[in-house]
């Protein structure tokens, strides 16, 4: 990160809007770069370990949110929301004061921990999406608050839990609930993409979901899960959705996990319409670093030629790069190209 870098979305999203169907927005030349955040000191809130929930970029000051807590699961023990803000002078981030800036409430329907999230603003103030549970290894639900300049503390919705983002059925694709991790607003409606999961919410096997909402409150969940863990790479489970708007279309990223021994990596899909996705043939794009099992829960912004994400590696919060790209090519998937709403060359 730079003191001069600056966001271009609406110049990336215009080239991208008028090249739909005929080519992919993509990165497949990942480079790690320096320490971002690591775990807190002995005795911390955050001692264990954090995961990435979101970056924003709010016009002048760049804002990291993460959860975090005193081991390396957030369905095990109590975790938090912690900030931290982009010094251009010091060339690093700092952390808020206020730490966490949100927390677990007793009593509450989020009492126990706080284990993902998704922050987006509107340019009058921060909105936050979250999702927590009042129980060990509980089923998730999804809530919401705000904040007018991103820092400190954060005001719970008094509405919480949200309409719409309940645990479904027992035996369902998301019988453990709804846990948020991406919003997009794309000018009418908001599209969440959340983890949620069949068995216990460690175990079970878990789904990337697709909800949509008018108001941000009251949400509508497609029926079935947007991306299933189907690949020899993707493991167990899926999870930790990022999902950028990027023409007419949505790109994502993404971990896929196995459970034994523990490892994950990043991949990334494209789709239409945000509920039906193809997953980039090479994935994953992102691999943890030789001797590490671990990068997971990542964020992105596009700053001009560049994407600059945020993942979690292992125990440390990371900062990688790689190129912006519009790649040509065929045989997508199973060489299905309706996804793209044309025909691919």
């Amino acid at each position: 990160m730079c003191r001069s870098c600056r966001i271009g979305p609406i110049v990336v999203a215009s080239v991208l809007a008028l090249c739909a169907g005929q080519v992919a927005f993509a990165q497949v030349d990942w480079t790690y770069g320096d320490l971002a955040v690591p775990p807190g000191p002995p005795g911390s809130w955050n001692e264990g370990r954090n995961l990435v929930g979101d970056v924003v970029f709010d016009g002048t000051t760049y804002h990291m949110y993460l959860i975090g807590g005193p081991d390396g699961n957030p369905l095990d023990n109590s975790w938090s929301v912690g900030h931290w803000t982009w010094n251009d002078l010091t060339l690093q981030w700092d952390p808020d004061p206020c730490n966490p800036v949100m927390e677990p409430e007793p009593g509450r329907w989020d009492a126990f921990t706080i284990g993902h999230l998704a922050v987006l603003y509107d340019g009058a103030e921060f909105r936050m999406w979250y999702g927590a549970t009042d129980s060990y290894h509980g089923a998730g639900r999804g809530g919401y608050a705000t904040n007018t300049d991103g820092r400190c503390y954060w005001d719970k919705h008094g509405g919480n839990p949200l309409a719409g983002l309940e645990p479904g059925p027992v035996g369902a694709w998301n019988e453990n609930g709804a846990w948020p991790s991406s919003v997009v607003f794309d000018g009418s409606t908001y599209h969440m993409w959340f983890t949620a999961g069949e068995g216990d919410t460690w175990d079970g096997t878990w789904g990337i979901g697709h909800a949509t909402s008018m108001d941000g409150l009251s949400w509508t969940m497609d029926p079935d899960p947007a991306i299933e863990a189907t690949e020899s790479w993707d493991g167990d489970k899926v999870t930790f959705p990022e999902v950028v708007r990027i023409g007419d279309g949505f790109a994502m990223w993404y971990s896929g996990f196995f459970m034994s021994p523990v490892t994950a990596a990043i991949g990334y899909a494209v789709s239409p319409d945000g509920l039906h996705w193809g997953k980039w043939p090479g994935n994953p794009v992102l691999s943890p670093r030789p001797g590490y099992p671990t990068v997971e829960s990542p964020s992105m912004i596009i700053e001009g030629d560049m994407i600059h994400g945020w993942v979690t590696h292992y125990y440390e919060i990371e900062h990688v790069t790689s190129p912006f790209e519009l790649l040509f090519f065929d045989g997508f998937e199973s060489g299905d190209t309706s996804i793209w709403g044309g025909s691919v060359p």
